[in-house]
This record gives structure tokens, C-alpha cells and sequence, in this order.
């Protein structure tokens, strides 16, 4: 009996290394996500067609300076949407100028644009989410 009881304490012992050894990376990973000293900053928001009568918003653009637009396509059935890009590399302190762009299309198929200069900067503490809307 003895023997058998060794044999389980070690099983035990094993299974809550194992245990801990795979739930250590998940939990890392997340703050690691979050961390604004990566230079990772996701912008998310709401974008509206709200000042071009009967338009929708088909799509988000945003520039940094000095580099290449990232974009996302909406739905193109609401006046107003959510959207999310993620940059990298932002730099600390001041952030990076850039310029977002929101894609309209009215009832009748008319397309209507505006562009408003934004900064995007690193979020203090621990995410890495800045909102920014674009109306």
C-alpha cells in the first residue's frame, strides 16, 4: 500500500505541474497583449455618416504618417458603425499623427467621404486600446 500511495502522490504532483505549466503562458500571453510599452495600440471606435443625409458607413481608413494605410470594410447598412485596426510601433511620448478616413454611401448610391486628423498615442496603464470616434 505504500507503494501505491507514492505512485499517486507523484501522479498528483505531476498533473499540477502540468497543470501550471500550461496555464502559465495563457496568463502571460494576456499581459503581454496589453503591455503599452510594446509600441501595440489598437484604435477602436464608432465611425458615422451622421452629417451626409441617408448615408452609411462602408469603410475605415486610417494613415500614420509615413506609412501605409490600414483599413477595414463595414457592413455599409448603418449610419453609424464600431471598427478596429491595430498599429504597432507607435512611438512613446507625443504618439504618431494620422489621418482617418471614413467611406459613405448614401440611398442612392452616392459616395461621400471626410477625413479628420487624429494622434494616435499609447493608452497609460494597462491596455492597449485607445478610442477614438470618428463623426
Amino acid at each position: 500500500m505504500g507503494e501505491f500511495s507514492s505512485k499517486a502522490k507523484r501522479f498528483g504532483s505531476a498533473v499540477v505541474v502540468a497543470s501550471l505549466a500550461a496555464a502559465l503562458p495563457l496568463a502571460t500571453a494576456g499581459t503581454a497583449n496589453a503591455n503599452p510599452a510594446s509600441g501595440r495600440v489598437k484604435l477602436a471606435g464608432n465611425a458615422s455618416c451622421e452629417r451626409f443625409e441617408d448615408a452609411s458607413v462602408t469603410e475605415v481608413s486610417i494613415t500614420p504618417r509615413g506609412r501605409s494605410a490600414k483599413a477595414v470594410q463595414l457592413s455599409g447598412e448603418d449610419v453609424q458603425e464600431a471598427y478596429s485596426l491595430t498599429f504597432t510601433n507607435i512611438p512613446k511620448g507625443k504618439g504618431m499623427q494620422a489621418n482617418a478616413t471614413v467611406n459613405c454611401v448614401d440611398a442612392d448610391g452616392q459616395p461621400h467621404t471626410f477625413n479628420k486628423s487624429i494622434t494616435i498615442t499609447r493608452p497609460a496603464g494597462s491596455t492597449e486600446t485607445q478610442a477614438v470616434n470618428l463623426a
